[in-house]
């Protein structure tokens, strides 16, 4: 496509966690390639984990009041029905005012209002779905959607209307296709003879995971497991909600050679590690996948329609992870799940075998290039 030099502004909807703010810093970027020229301007509530993740990257941030839909009963619903039109008025006068060529959005509560802005406004907009089981903002808007970008197979089925559903994968931040193994270790002074295994409970954190790990040496188990397996160690995010004592209690632990709320240089410990273990947010599969690492994975049971239970699944389906619900996982079954792999090399490179074939590594790249199609060269995209 030739680009003028006409100023191209695209709004991107992210936010609520990390598994939609990530995808949507992985699209920018892809379109950044193929339209040098673009502006982006990215919405979210404000003060929430997605102004500070935004404002880091380098982007523009314009706040918009959004909350996450409660039960029809519950008493916040109002508050959710005011909010939500507040955002809409302000989206509009952001739409307004910025004049798009395009919206996006990556789902979760964040991207409504701005979504819904668009849509009355006549402004072409796209969807990504990151989980197998779609959100309800993306179902709600996907009929008239330019197109809606999906990262399962399986997600075709919630969506009445199939016709503009394409699909991608999840997008992953480039990072995670220049790093391996050997240069992850580097960077972080790690020994290539150590047995890595990263716990990660998502970005705000896993009780049953952190309480797990808490635990498993109360009565010397996970002291034997290392005098068994002396290369064993592990490094721990234990999520912004979780409380400090805990991060305290795991840090203690023998092997574990840190615990911290947030692993900012997360990419660096998903290639260096041999093993993962936590949540299945969409993003986190997306992720560990790109690397090619065996997972075990415990679904946060609460998720909006079961998704990273699907999410799970499919992984496990695939060959590339062990799953567990979450009401059953403790550290026994930790520690056992532990010795098992560790003890099977033959199965863990199978399982990292079956992880690195669920990558889709074009997923930024497919969606970049699909706008690019629909945006002409004055800047005005086509309907």
């Amino acid at each position: 496509m030739n680009q003028t030099d006409k100023t191209i502004t695209i709004v991107i909807a992210a936010g609520g966690t990390s598994g939609h703010i990530y995808p949507a810093f992985a699209i920018a970027t892809g379109i950044k390639k193929t339209l040098p020229s673009v502006k982006f301007i990215f919405c979210g509530a404000a003060g929430g984990l997605e102004q500070k993740m935004v404002e880091n990257e380098g982007y523009e941030f314009f706040p918009i009041p959004a909350q996450n839909m409660p039960n029809r009963h519950d008493r916040r619903y109002l508050s959710w029905i005011s909010n939500n039109i507040k955002g809409m008025r302000k989206s509009r006068r952001l739409l307004r005012e910025s004049k798009p060529s395009l919206v996006i959005g990556t789902g979760g509560f964040v991207s409504a209002p701005l979504v819904a802005a668009a849509r009355l406004m006549k402004i072409p907009y796209l969807l990504h779905e990151q989980n197998a089981v779609p959100g309800r903002a993306n179902r709600l808007f996907a009929r008239e959607a330019q197109a809606v970008f999906i990262s399962y197979e399986s997600s075709r089925s919630y969506f009445r209307h199939k016709d503009n559903l394409i699909f991608s994968g999840n997008p992953v931040r480039p990072i995670f296709f220049e790093l391996d193994r050997h240069k992850a270790r580097q960077a972080l002074e790690l020994s290539s003879d150590l047995f890595l295994v990263l716990v990660m409970g998502g970005s705000l954190g896993s009780r049953t995971i952190n309480q797990a790990l808490a635990r498993m040496d109360d009565q010397g188990a996970w002291s034997s497991l290392l005098d068994k397996h002396p290369s064993l160690r592990l490094i721990v995010s234990t999520g912004v909600q979780s409380k400090a004592d805990c991060a305290e209690e795991i840090a203690a632990l023998p092997g574990v050679i840190g615990a911290h709320p947030f692993l900012h240089d997360a990419p660096y410990w998903i290639a260096a590690c041999d093993l993962f273990v936590g949540r299945a947010g969409a993003m986190t599969c997306a992720e560990i996948s790109s690397q090619g690492k065996p997972s075990v994975l415990v679904p946060f049971p609460y998720a909006v329609d079961d998704h990273q239970t699907e999410n799970a699944f499919a992984m496990q389906q695939a060959g590339a992870s062990i799953v567990f619900e979450d009401r059953i996982f403790d550290s026994n079954r930790l520690l056992e799940t532990l010795d098992d792999l560790i003890a099977k090399p033959d199965l863990l490179a199978s399982m990292s075998e079956k992880s690195h074939q669920w990558a889709t590594p074009d997923a930024a790249g497919s969606i970049a290039r699909f706008v690019a199609t629909v945006i002409n060269q004055d800047g005005t995209a086509q309907g």
